[in-house]
């Protein structure tokens, strides 16, 4: 009988997690944050980059999640 060895995880795969729910917080934050806007404004605050960073980073960790998953 010949036994299977588990196939392991690639680190990229573990990566595509974090950035998934980081992001995640992030963009639920900025969606917080353009509902209820706070009385300290930044120079760029307009732009909203907590929705832009957000949104990147959940897309590059499904992409991460995607590629590296288990066959």
């Amino acid at each position: 009988m010949t036994e299977e060895t588990p196939k392991m995880y690639s680190i990229w795969y573990f990566v595509g997690w974090i950035l998934l729910i980081m992001g995640g917080i992030i963009l639920i934050s900025g969606i917080y944050y353009l509902i209820y806007p706070t009385r300290s404004s930044t120079v760029l605050q307009e732009l909203h980059p907590d929705l832009w960073w957000g949104a990147i980073m959940v897309i590059s960790g499904g992409l991460f999640l995607l590629k590296n998953r288990k066959p």
